[in-house]
């Protein structure tokens, strides 16, 4: 089964660069596939020379259609943004496990000439939302690190965002369940100020007796931690 996935994936990555990119010149990271952008669509999301539609891996942009105004706003400049950097470039598209999303479009991490990492950018001006899709997880921690920068000096989409005392902190523990937390995950909504403890790293919230959440983990981290 998983044979078979692999094949799947080769035959769409064939599809995409004969009617989309040429093969990479020589000195070219082979690991990336060369690509023109024909029109960009949306804040994370552009049109290829050949027609095909890619969308950025692993952010979200604000959507240009709302019913808030300031999403609008937000999505527009995310718009902006995108344009200012890749329309009418050369782009060079770094896949990850999974080279489809569910609308079928392809999706991947986009490059400039010069280095520069689109997808990061819009996270750290605040352009976009990190956005993980499992399996693409290649860049998540380092997605996450950047747009929590982001938000700590409120930065595009997060300038309006209410004042978070944890934002400052690397880790925040549940005293109750002895499991910490990023200061960004959503489970500490739900949890009361008095029964929250800060940790300044990892090996401070270890050290105290803690276990990461599920998605706090690093890479060398399983279950039986």
């Amino acid at each position: 089964m998983k044979s078979s996935k692999n094949l799947k994936n080769v035959f769409f990555l064939f599809l995409f660069f004969i009617s989309s990119s040429r093969i990479p010149s020589a000195g070219a990271d082979n690991a990336r596939q060369e690509a023109v952008v024909r029109e960009v669509t949306a804040g994370d999301q552009v049109r290829l020379a050949g027609g095909k539609t890619l969308r950025y891996a692993g952010v979200q942009a604000p959507p240009l259609q709302s019913l808030l105004p300031l999403i609008r706003e937000y999505g527009n400049n995310a718009l902006i943004f995108n344009q200012n950097l890749v329309s009418g470039k050369k782009i060079f598209i770094e896949w990850d496990s999974q080279i489809r999303d569910s609308q079928n479009n392809f999706v991947g991490y986009v490059f400039l000439e010069d280095g520069t990492f689109v997808n990061e950018a819009l996270l750290k001006t605040g352009h976009a939302k990190r956005y993980i899709v499992p399996p693409n997880t290649h860049y998540a921690e380092r997605f996450r690190l950047v747009e929590l920068d982001a938000r700590r000096h409120k930065r595009g989409l997060w300038k309006e965002e209410p004042e978070n005392p944890y934002l400052k902190e690397e880790f925040i523990g549940e005293k109750s369940t002895k499991v910490f937390y990023f200061p960004t995950s959503p489970e500490l909504d739900g949890i009361p100020e008095a029964n929250l403890v800060k940790f300044r790293s990892r090996v401070d919230a270890t050290a105290a007796g803690y276990t990461p959440c599920a998605t706090c983990r690093g890479p060398q981290e399983t279950d039986e931690y």
